[in-house]
């Protein structure tokens, strides 16, 4: 065997490798612990905020405060709980409408960290239970750590997956569902990696 066929197959070894542990790399949620607030973070299919109910029932929340992200067309003359069907399920399950805070004015995860972190400041809170998709954890990291600086604001954050039986970190290139949202990741993972560097991602 040739030298150049060697390194053309530990090439194609190490990057089918490396696209197996894509789901490691994307998934970095954690185990629940208490914290100040729990955040359900938009782009919902209902198992996001039904894991952000479980865990303020077993009073993860400290403040009894549930932070609801990511709405369209907002009015406020409206209530929220007329407004949002998160906001609705969780008035339904028990939740008081006055512990739901609801921010609608955030369009994309970025501006959903960012709203976060100035919640937190302007409410003297230090830690926060951020709940989504197991694949979406890596660039919420990266947004938190990198770009809204949470540790430098004394800010402490987990990310809690929501329960999605399309997900298997070890697995996920089995599903097509799965594999379409890693692909998705990889790719505004990248964009928004550049735009940190050139200096383009901030708070308006």
């Amino acid at each position: 065997m040739s030298k150049k066929v060697i390194v053309l197959l530990v090439a194609f070894i190490a990057i089918v490798l490396g696209i197996k542990n894509l789901g490691n790399f994307f998934d970095v949620t954690t185990e629940p612990k208490y914290a100040d607030v729990i955040v359900s973070l938009g782009g919902d299919n209902g198992n996001r905020i039904k894991k952000t109910l479980e865990l303020f029932d077993h009073n993860y929340s400290s403040s009894q405060k549930i932070i609801l992200t990511g709405a369209d067309d907002f009015d406020p003359s409206m209530k929220i709980h007329e407004l949002d069907w998160r906001a609705s399920y969780l008035a339904k399950k028990g939740v008081d409408i006055e512990n739901i805070v609801f921010n609608a004015k955030a369009i994309n995860t970025l501006e959903e960290i960012f709203y976060i972190k100035n919640y937190m400041l302007e409410n003297k809170l230090h830690s926060v239970m951020l709940i989504t998709d197991a694949p979406h954890s890596r660039r919420i990291s990266f947004f938190a750590s990198k770009v809204a600086h949470y540790e430098d604001a004394n800010i402490s954050y987990m990310i809690v997956s929501s329960e999605n039986d399309w997900w298997d970190r070890d697995n996920f290139y089995s599903n097509p569902e799965a594999v379409v949202f890693v692909v998705n990741e990889c790719i505004k993972l990248i964009y928004y990696y550049i735009q940190s560097q050139l200096g383009s991602l901030h708070a308006d």
